[in-house]
């Protein structure tokens, strides 16, 4: 299997670099028999529906968010398996998966940048685990902008009302 990560970039490209890209995909999938999975943003679809041939090969799946159910407990508590920390985590507890979701909104590559910070912030001040409070004070880094923006939008919300 083949995967082509952030597909919709081909998009940046001239016409004529974007049929080079295309033909190239055409390629690895006629001549190495190989799956492909092309994955990117909304703007992914349509990079691939530009050419008619590649557009009835591939389906098209949306990623839904994270919701706080048992599949996102089993979601952290895997990740929290593999975190190189000495001591054990605390990403299963109900108070601790509701503020990664309050902090990430439910966005895969959110959750995974936010857990990857906490994480290097347990090893940098010596913890060695990630707590509720690992997610909640003032000097929490937020590590994509797209969650810097959210957490400004819930604050004025919270002013506002």
């Amino acid at each position: 299997m083949l995967i082509i990560d952030e597909i919709h970039a081909m998009l940046t490209g001239t016409y004529r670099q974007q049929r080079i890209f295309l033909n190239v995909i055409r390629f690895l999938a006629n001549d190495l028999k190989v799956p492909l999975i092309c994955a990117g943003t909304d703007l992914a679809r349509q990079a691939l529906l530009t050419d008619p041939q590649l557009a009835e090969r591939f389906e098209t799946f949306h990623l839904k968010r994270w919701v706080n159910d048992q599949h996102f407990a089993q979601l952290l508590a895997s990740l929290g398996t593999i975190l190189p920390l000495r001591r054990p985590s605390d990403l299963g507890s109900a108070p601790v998966r509701r503020r990664i979701l309050e902090l990430t909104d439910g966005v895969t590559v959110r959750i995974f940048r936010l857990i990857e910070t906490a994480a290097a912030e347990a090893v940098r001040c010596g913890k060695e685990a990630m707590t509720l409070e690992s997610f909640e004070g003032e000097d929490l880094v937020l590590p994509l902008v797209a969650m810097t923006q959210h957490a400004e939008r819930q604050l004025r919300r919270q002013v506002a009302r």
